[in-house]
């Protein structure tokens, strides 16, 4: 029971962050949720401050994800390639989670506590992503290959959102250190994006049992 409760959280996991939607259930944190809650919650920074300080914010709420979907190894994982490509996920997230909040202590204006969706867009989100941990659930979701290769496109359909959200907040960031972060945690991410596909084009873009395509 409790292996089958990490693999749900890691699916779940692994979901919100496909959907963007990462560590807040419907209705937690109601007054931080739109970008005017994030202004009265962080009135001292400037304007291009809060924004890049929205993006630092999902950024570490989606660090947090990546470091949750190592608990989809408990069960169903059979493949090799796959568990080392998770345990690499998952071990950058707890890298890159750190790594913020060391950079949310050095720098003044950097806040990672900030929520810029508004609240049914994240109600819908956490829907979504519910929904998908049930479908892919220990014992009666999908299993073998197939569910591989869902848990893999999640992956790397998350990780795509997570490279363009650090080249955009590049090319804003004024903070040459800052900027530089961004552009390496980028290019990391770029790494995994590549790893990831990589591995789909080769063992699971043919079908869910592995047999190659005409």
């Amino acid at each position: 029971m409790a292996s089958h409760l990490k693999c749900c959280i890691g699916v779940l996991a692994v979901t919100l962050l496909v959907t963007g939607c990462t560590g807040l259930g419907p209705g937690a944190d109601d007054c931080a949720c739109v970008t005017s809650g994030a202004r009265e919650k962080a009135p001292e920074l400037s304007a291009e401050r809060l924004m890049l300080s929205e993006g630092y914010s999902l950024l570490h709420r989606d660090a947090s994800s990546l470091t949750l979907s190592g608990l989809i190894l408990h069960v169903k994982i059979e493949s090799a390639k796959v568990n080392e490509i998770v345990v690499a996920v998952s071990e950058f997230g707890s890298e890159l989670k750190a790594q913020l909040e060391r950079i949310d202590r050095d720098y003044p204006g950097v806040r990672i506590d900030l929520d810029p969706l508004p609240e049914m867009e994240k109600r819908k989100r956490w829907a979504i992503g519910e929904d998908r941990a049930r479908y892919f659930a220990p014992g009666v979701g999908r299993s073998g290959r197939e569910y591989e290769r869902t848990v893999l496109i999640g992956l790397v359909n998350g990780i795509n959102h997570e490279r363009h959200m650090c080249e955009v907040m590049a090319e804003v960031e004024p903070d040459a250190g800052l900027k530089k972060f961004l552009l390496d945690t980028e290019k990391r991410y770029d790494d995994l994006y590549d790893r990831v596909t990589a591995l789909l084009e080769a063992e699971y873009f043919s079908d869910p049992h592995g047999k190659t395509g005409n």
